[in-house]
């Protein structure tokens, strides 16, 4: 073992402390894993995965006890959730996550649409009940890293098309205005079941990255109002958001949403980004998935969070974690270089 057994929980603490803008004695540590990475790293076909909730726990189980608790044990639908209860056929992939056939075509699509019920519709109630089985199974060990919602530009994407969506925002915005809308009613509704069943969870997790591929006057106009709308229906719990496009050009507009932590993409310069908005918001990243963490060696990895450490550990603030999720085919012996540069670099030691 690269630490010891009581790692998780200091981690846990030096979390906080970075939200709140204080100094721990080390930088934290993020593990970012979804099902590409978990059903790889147990050599599952993706369909059995998804699909078997008791193959999905099994395989949770494992990467968690081997990256020391540093990872959740949650349902995993990927990102088909909210789109299949708002009536989107769900195509099931052998080799591939699911994905979402697109289906609104008109503004007339949209006004048929109705927010759906959590316990009903889509895959909404599956998802409830693999977390109680989770939970009847594993206790205290299932639990959701944050009560998590697609982002209302994504979720638009998703049942809409990505391209049909982005160009409506400019030649369609009636279309777009009553889209958004109900895609971040569905986001309210959603965290609210999922904070029903895990009252304890204490962050809200919106993921959006295609609000990343709009101008600043857009995001500003139909993406900021949701955020804050969407943030406001847990009001007690962090709010944190993922994105890992490259969204340089609207990280003073996101830290406005109110967001406590930005998990940024490998793209953005978070170096910059500390300086632009690290005084309003935790930032997490952002170590290149492939180049870095999937393809580099163990050395590179150590020198590039060593790198990051050194330079955005001041005053709090930063979490080390890869710029998006882990690639499937990550080495494990990579991912533990990551995690040890952040055990082993003292804070209090750096220049």
């Amino acid at each position: 073992m690269v630490v010891d057994e009581g790692f998780a929980e200091r981690n846990s603490e030096r979390l906080e402390k970075a939200i709140r803008h204080e100094t721990p004695d080390r930088v934290p540590v993020a593990v970012h894993v979804n099902g590409p990475f978990i059903a790889g790293f147990n050599s599952v076909p993706y369909e059995v995965y998804y699909k078997d909730r008791e193959v999905m726990l099994e395989c949770q189980l494992k990467v968690r006890r081997r990256f020391y608790g540093l990872t959740p044990v949650w349902p995993d639908y990927g990102m088909v959730l909210e789109a299949s209860a708002l009536g989107a056929d769900i195509c099931w992939e052998v080799d591939g996550s699911p994905w979402v056939r697109p289906f609104i075509r008109s503004v007339e699509d949209v006004e048929r649409l109705r927010v759906p019920d959590p316990h009903r519709d889509g895959l909404l109630p599956i998802f409830l009940e693999t977390y109680e089985y989770m939970r009847r199974n594993v206790g205290e060990d299932a639990q959701l890293g944050c009560c998590s919602c697609v982002g209302p530009a994504t979720l638009a994407s998703l049942i809409r098309g990505a391209t049909e969506f982005l160009r409506d925002l400019c030649l369609d915005k009636d279309l777009a205005v009553k889209l958004l809308s109900i895609c971040s009613e569905t986001a309210k509704v959603w965290l609210l079941a999922q904070a029903e069943v895990a009252p304890e969870v204490d962050c809200v997790l919106i993921g959006d990255d295609i609000a990343s591929y709009m101008s600043p006057k857009q995001f500003e106009e139909f993406i900021l109002p949701r955020y804050r709308e969407i943030y406001s229906v847990l009001p007690n719990r962090r709010r944190w958001l993922h994105n890992d496009a490259d969204s340089s050009h609207l990280l003073e507009l996101l830290a406005e949403s109110g967001v406590e932590v930005l998990h940024l993409g490998y793209e953005v310069d978070i170096i910059d980004a500390k300086r632009r908005i690290g005084g309003r918001v935790c930032l997490m990243g952002n170590l290149p998935p492939l180049e870095v963490l999937r393809d580099g060696s163990r050395e590179l990895v150590a020198s590039k969070s060593r790198d990051l450490i050194l330079k955005l550990a001041y005053d709090g603030g930063f979490v080390l974690a890869p710029g998006g999720y882990l690639v499937e085919g990550t080495p494990p012996e990579n991912i533990d270089s990551m995690i040890e540069a952040a055990e082993h670099t003292p804070i209090n030691e750096l220049d």
